[in-house]
């Protein structure tokens, strides 16, 4: 009715300013109506004796509300709404392409659903006002140029991730708005509080699409695994996993790690609360060198709704070079004795030891050639950076250089070696 009446849906009227076109002055036409509504009261004044007592000021009434109309037209009200220029601005349509999204729901798939969505007229009605950019998010933001890329493949949903990544490729463009559709499973702990403060700097509004159902009633999602990133071979190996189920509680499953279809690992585990993230571990052995693909999994449970989340891949890189550990000391200790004594028999680890017994005699042990640190403690970054860790017992400050200490602060923030104190006189 509203719309009938004055042309625009009342959605118009809120946004838009309210502007007289008339050349005359605003004041003017406040003037005009006060006048002209004391001229018709003192009109209904002098007819009071031939009316009833409210007729007068009813009369009024109405005359003064008809002649503020009429003046009101005189001065040409007009609505101002600000609108965008047809192609001149950009939209951003973001479309999950995760392994969740091949979930078969009524015979089609969430992905399905979603391309038969977009090409049913919301691409095409976009492309009417604005530029249409599409990407797709799994476990990165990727442009593409048509929804027959998707393929329903990507290993993770990182929803904030893949709106910064947007921001930050859109920069510098007329970027209006997002259009996100996914299913809503997101693997990477949901949107930063950084993202969302830059989309409210940049008044980029994010426009939300839910595919499929809002909740399933029995499924177990793994939402992280960590793992050594590497490791010597034959050493003790703990991979930790968090997940969520819903459905299961109080049942038991199995949770496994695997290398090419070997297991490495398996055990039962208890699964707790719906829909609470819970964390388990599993033990294994690294085995020979060499890179490994790892599969940490859950095994699928009767009922499940979704089996492609129950596992996520992590790579190991099993070195079998050993690490080289410098350790100099001050003084002779009981420090030095046991430490070399604990790691003499270990093969995962070599330890190379300066020991100062007296002012200008140093006495070395576990060097790999007669040379080697010959002349004390290194002076050259390449002689350093051998190590892959360096032991400071009870020696002075002044005992090295300014270079020298300059190549330790290096070797542990440039190189990444590590660095370990012991406590001591010095």
């Amino acid at each position: 009715m509203f719309e009938l009446l004055f042309k625009y849906p009342v959605t118009v009227f809120a946004k838009g300013d309210f502007v007289l076109l008339s050349p005359w002055p605003a004041w003017l036409l406040v003037v005009a109506a006060v006048s002209l509504a004391a001229l018709l009261a003192w009109a209904a004044w002098r007819r009071r004796a031939a009316l009833t007592r409210p007729q007068p000021a009813v009369l009024w009434l109405l005359q003064s509300a008809v002649a503020a109309v009429v003046l009101l037209l005189l001065w040409q009200p007009a609505l101002s709404v600000a609108t965008l220029k047809p192609r001149q601005n950009l939209v951003a349509v973001l479309v999950d392409d995760s392994r969740s999204m091949s979930i078969r729901e009524e015979g089609r798939s969430r992905l399905e659903r979603t391309i038969a969505a977009l090409n049913g007229g919301v691409i095409a009605g976009l492309s009417e006002r604005f530029r249409v950019r599409l990407y797709r998010f799994g476990g990165k933001l990727e442009r593409v140029e048509s929804l027959g890329r998707l393929s329903g493949a990507g290993p993770a949903t990182r929803i904030g991730d893949a709106l910064r990544r947007t921001i930050t490729d859109c920069a510098g463009l007329p970027l209006v708005a997002i259009l996100l559709v996914s299913d809503g499973s997101d693997t990477s702990g949901g949107i930063d509080l950084d993202t969302i403060a830059e989309l409210r700097r940049l008044r980029i509004p994010v426009h939300t699409a839910g595919v499929g159902a809002e909740r399933t009633d029995r499924d177990v999602e793994m939402v992280d695994a960590v793992a050594p990133p590497r490791a010597l071979p034959g050493s003790r190996l703990v991979a930790q996993v968090t997940f969520r189920q819903r459905g299961y509680t109080g049942r038991k499953g199995r949770l496994t790690v695997s290398d090419n279809g070997r297991t490495l690992a398996s055990r039962e585990i208890a699964f707790r609360a719906n829909g609470e993230p819970q964390t388990e571990t599993a033990s294994f052995t690294s085995g020979t060198a060499g890179a490994r693909e790892l599969e940490i999994a859950i095994a699928p449970l009767e009922g499940e709704t979704n089996v492609r989340n129950n596992a996520l891949r992590r790579l190991v890189n099993v070195d079998d070079r050993k690490p080289r550990i410098l350790y100099i000391e001050g003084e002779p200790r009981w420090e030095m004795k046991f430490i070399r004594r604990a790691l003499e028999d270990d093969p995962a680890l070599e330890l190379v030891s300066l020991l100062r017994t007296t002012q200008n005699k140093l006495y070395r042990q576990g060097i790999s050639d007669p040379k080697e640190l010959e002349g004390g403690f290194p002076s050259r970054a390449e002689d350093l950076y051998s190590f892959s860790g360096l032991v400071l017992g009870s020696v002075e400050a002044d005992y090295f250089s300014g270079a020298q200490l300059a190549m330790i602060r290096d070797f542990v923030s440039r190189r990444g070696g590590g660095l370990l104190f012991l406590g001591g006189r010095s």
